[in-house]
């Protein structure tokens, strides 16, 4: 099966396009000059750029057998011996071409990111390779995906390679633990293929090179304490011992470039984590953090000696620096500039303060309301707060396959702001954003939603002050618009189908705080690399209702008017209005989608909005040709309805503001 990889759809191997979404299985584009490159070629044919697709492989080998090898070599040179036993065992130990028989990944020159590692039981080589059939579906993947459970217990995974078993059992913890790409056992060798994150910078680089602040540290460091546990159930601990193991992307989200095998000979314990921790900070540019170091200490001399009680610690340190942090804003600020809306009122900050030194519970805190609350592990994560990191935004409509008219309409109205010094960045956002679907004819719908649109934009640019609207304000606005169409609807005495109306999904962000609002069947959903795709709205209509009321789903849509809306602006007064409005922490990188029925019918989102939208979290990714792309695709799956959507790109960090060491 070729595996799409726009959409990854399973298509037959004589397929030239997907049969899902028509990408071409035969050729992609350079990177570098856009020339059609065939899938199974290592570089362009027009600028000669490299375009392989490249994976590291690890080669596991026993050491007896590697000396056994090297006795028969030594033996054959000093007597002139031809077995074939000898000739075979002599031949396994060539460096081939090929890592497989079935020659798909081929091992790339010799250079310095070739690593070689003896264990007391075997040798691991660390190696670069390309894979010649980079849309086939590996052997180890298909396997898997024949398990439904892939927490099974080590027998009933015993088909499993030994160095494949912990990737598996830590599929979970991606991107921090490499997800396996394919694994095999051949000639008493053990072969691994993990993404190549060769790339990716190392942690002790970035620790020697820039004054950090103490937050980025506690939140690396509580990064790890929560691998440390699940890595020392299956004996993979070490992994987060070797410096040259611990990573980060370009978004500086924390990674393994593979995982190292405890040594047989000695158990690692919470103190060998502390003091490879204490080496990192050792080696900063700037003094160690004295809150840092003593609990530490507390870790070297058996104070602390669970990872819950050290988590705990980095919480308390995270509290505190908040609170440094935010009192030095408060004096800061008494100095700014108010006219602008852009920065945190002092009474706000002063209020944050007071909550904080009353003796807020964090690990009991919903995730709504801080900041890095982990669903999933028995001991919480330390909460440390986190600030706009960038604010990216794009906006589209298109008629549809099947419509002359476009009664959609979106309005897009962001700001960013930067501060930069030598005392670190301090990025100030906010957005508005609104996407409208009209209704009640051509000329009725296309006045409908643009009135809504003009209207809210008018509105928050009056009532939007120095915080986030509202509850109160919200409502007010979508009142307002909703009067505004309605007032027109009673001039012109229109009746039934004939008033104009539309629908209303709209998003507020200020820095990491945001807010929705909505009327009718017009969606908004968030990615996120953790929870996957959520739909944060619930459609105002009649099958939506008769859920609500107890009704079975499958009863509920199978009445003729279940997709009929039971609220959208215009049509009534404000007495039969009641927009849903909710408010949210953004607590993580982000990816929030706001749309028209014509691109979520047909539950669309849900089936490709692994391939479509996933990726656009990531800011190597182009926000405004991720959203061509996805609603160019949403016209040939729907096409029956204009097509409107806002895409927008959050990215925090932890707080760092005037934390530096």
């Amino acid at each position: 099966m070729l595996v799409c990889p726009q959409c990854q759809y399973d298509n037959p191997n004589n397929n030239q396009s997907c049969q899902r979404c028509a990408t071409s299985l035969t050729h992609k584009i350079c990177h570098e000059c856009g020339s059609e490159v065939p899938f199974d070629a290592e570089n362009c044919p027009e600028c000669l750029t490299f375009t392989g697709s490249v994976w590291t492989a690890i080669i596991a080998e026993p050491l007896h057998l590697i000396n056994y090898k090297m006795e028969i070599q030594t033996l054959q040179q000093e007597v002139d011996l031809s077995s074939d036993l000898i000739n075979k065992v002599i031949a396994a130990t060539t460096t081939e071409d090929y890592l497989d028989s079935s020659r798909r990944y081929r091992l790339m020159p010799i250079n310095d990111q070739t690593i070689v590692i003896d264990s007391t039981t075997h040798r691991y080589i660390q190696r670069k390779i390309v894979d010649c059939q980079p849309l086939q579906k590996s052997v180890l993947k298909i396997l898997l995906e024949q398990h439904t459970e892939l927490e099974e217990e080590h027998n009933n995974l015993s088909w499993l390679p030994d160095l494949a078993f912990p990737y598996v059992k830590l599929y979970d913890f991606s991107p921090a633990v490499p997800e396996i790409q394919d694994a095999w056992q051949e000639d008493f060798k053990e072969v691994l293929i993990l993404p190549d994150r060769s790339e990716w910078q190392l942690l002790l680089d970035l620790w020697s090179h820039q004054s950090l602040p103490i937050l980025q540290i506690v939140y690396w460091f509580d990064e790890m304490a929560k691998l440390w546990k699940s890595l020392t159930e299956v004996g993979y601990a070490q992994s987060l011992l070797v410096e040259s193991n611990l990573r980060v992307d370009e978004d500086q989200t924390f990674g393994l470039e593979r995982l190292y095998h405890d040594p047989a000979d000695s158990e690692l314990t919470l103190k060998d984590l502390a003091q490879c921790w204490q080496n990192l900070i050792n080696r900063s540019l700037e003094a160690p953090s004295p809150f840092l170091t003593t609990v530490l200490e507390k870790v070297l001399e058996g104070e602390i000696t669970t990872i819950t009680d050290l988590r705990l610690q980095l919480q308390e340190i995270a509290d505190e620096q908040q609170i440094h942090s935010l009192s030095y804003i408060a004096d800061d600020l008494e100095e700014e500039d108010f006219s602008s809306p852009k920065f945190i009122p002092e009474k706000a900050i002063n209020e944050e303060i007071a909550s904080l030194n009353q003796g807020t519970d964090y690990l009991t805190t919903s995730p709504q309301e801080h900041s890095l609350i982990d669903h999933s592990d028995e001991c919480s994560t330390a909460v440390i707060p986190m600030q706009m990191l960038s604010l990216t935004d794009a906006g589209y409509t298109d008629n549809g396959r099947q419509r002359r008219h476009n009664e959609d309409c979106f309005g897009i109205d962001s700001q960013v702001k930067k501060q930069q010094s030598n005392r670190g960045q301090r990025t100030q956002a906010r957005g508005l954003y609104i996407v409208c679907d009209g209704m009640g004819g051509h000329a009725a719908g296309e006045v409908a939603s643009a009135m809504a649109v003009l209207t809210l934009q008018r509105y928050f640019a009056d009532c939007w002050g120095q915080e986030l609207p509202d509850q109160e304000t919200l409502t007010k606005g979508v009142f307002c618009a909703n009067q505004a169409i309605y007032k027109v609807n009673q001039e012109k005495a229109s009746q039934g189908s004939g008033r104009m109306g539309t629908t209303l999904v709209m998003a507020l962000i200020q820095n990491t705080r945001m807010a929705i609002a909505h009327v009718g069947d017009s969606r908004i959903y968030r990615i996120s690399r953790k929870w996957g795709l959520e739909q944060l709205s619930v459609d105002h209509e009649v099958g939506q209702r008769a859920i609500q009321e107890g009704v079975e789903p499958k009863i509920a849509y199978a009445r003729s008017d279940a997709y009929q809306l039971t609220q959208a602006l215009g049509p009534h007064d404000d007495y039969y209005l009641k927009p849903d409005i909710q408010f949210f922490d953004i607590v993580e990188d982000n990816l929030f989608l706001l749309c028209s029925d014509g691109l979520s019918d047909h539950q669309f989102i849900e089936t490709h909005w692994q391939s479509h939208l996933s990726p656009l979290i990531s800011s190597q990714f182009n926000l405004e040709e991720g959203l061509y792309k996805l609603i160019a695709l949403a016209n040939q799956k729907n096409g029956h309805d204009n097509i409107t959507a806002i895409l927008i790109r959050v990215k925090v960090q932890p707080n760092v503001e005037q934390s530096i060491w």
